[in-house]
């Protein structure tokens, strides 16, 4: 357990500084000093900590420790009996989650759901102690409930500077193991944003890890390593393997906000995808034509009496 948190602190410290460390130009003069402020002005979700900002200096000492030891040095060093909350991490990691789930959750609540799904002891958790930390972490219910602002477009400034990718239901085809059985193919594809090119596309059978980190194998080869990898929220992208794999080969790793995946970029994936679900509509409506054209054409030089045998 220990082992999982320190590979997702240091994959949050990454993430804080990837834009800097993963760079391709030089830097102008004040923009490191500017990217600093800009970065410990925001509010941010630290795992296993209730904190919810970082200060430059930290952020200094952060691109320090990378630039000595790499990815690993970005992992915490023995902890600090100090400074500890009295509500555990992991149970406020979770309360968090819950109030970002459902901002409209009371704190009540969402106690009663920590205690109900076995996470907090019961009666072990305080309204106000709760509140006050949720309030520390940027997830009061007054934060939360904000409108949602309108989007804009943006586009990288290169080639090969940002990948978009997605994972995408399509056809049902036959299953290989049991071929009187359909089993639906699952179609991966990684965009470039600027040139709209797709770098890598293939069918799997299920949208796991390793047919992600396949298709990123393969692109990567071809192409070689982008500034930045752009994705949604889902299980296999947020995964502390795909985070750790980013950051030994220095890729910044960004998500879309979550339940807004039209933060991208006017769902450029979102319109290939489109594209791919027209594609096979027309691929399917050709097989099933081809099916109905071949049987009338078979059936009429088959003799009746075979064709009573069918029906």
């Amino acid at each position: 357990m220990k082992s999982i948190l320190s590979d997702q602190v240091a994959a949050f410290r990454y993430g804080l500084i990837a834009p800097i460390v993963c760079r391709q130009t030089p830097l102008l003069p004040g923009e490191l000093k500017a990217y600093l402020e800009e970065t410990a002005s925001q509010i941010y979700e630290i795992p296993g900590s209730a904190r919810n900002k970082v200060s430059t200096r930290t952020l200094e000492r952060y691109l320090s420790l990378y630039r000595k030891g790499g990815y690993d040095a970005l992992k915490p060093q023995a902890k600090s009996s100090k400074g500890r909350t009295t509500i555990p991490a992991p149970v406020l990691q979770q309360a968090i989650e819950l109030r970002r789930e459902r901002p409209e959750r009371s704190v009540e609540q969402i106690i009663f759901m920590l205690e109900e799904n076995g996470i907090a002891e019961k009666d072990s958790l305080a309204n106000s102690t709760l509140a006050r930390q949720l309030r520390l972490a940027g997830a009061s219910r007054n934060e939360m409930l904000v409108k949602t602002e309108g989007y804009r477009r943006f586009e990288a400034e290169d080639a090969h500077v940002i990948w978009q990718s997605d994972f995408q239901h399509t056809l049902y085809l036959p299953d290989p193991q049991d071929p009187k059985r359909k089993k639906k193919a699952m179609l991966f594809a990684i965009l470039d944003d600027y040139s709209r090119y797709v770098v890598q596309a293939q069918f799997y059978w299920d949208e796991k890890l390793p047919r992600l980190e396949d298709s990123l194998k393969k692109a990567i080869l071809r192409w070689g390593i982008p500034e930045q990898f752009y994705c949604d929220n889902g299980a296999v992208f947020s995964s502390s393997h795909l985070a750790r794999i980013c950051g030994k080969l220095g890729i910044r790793l960004s998500h879309s906000r979550a339940y807004r995946p039209a933060g991208r970029g006017y769902g450029k994936g979102s319109r290939y995808a489109k594209l791919m679900r027209q594609v096979h509509m027309v691929v399917r409506f050709t097989i099933e034509l081809l099916c109905i054209m071949f049987q009338s054409i078979f059936r009429r030089s088959m003799p009746k009496n075979r064709l009573e045998v069918i029906k």
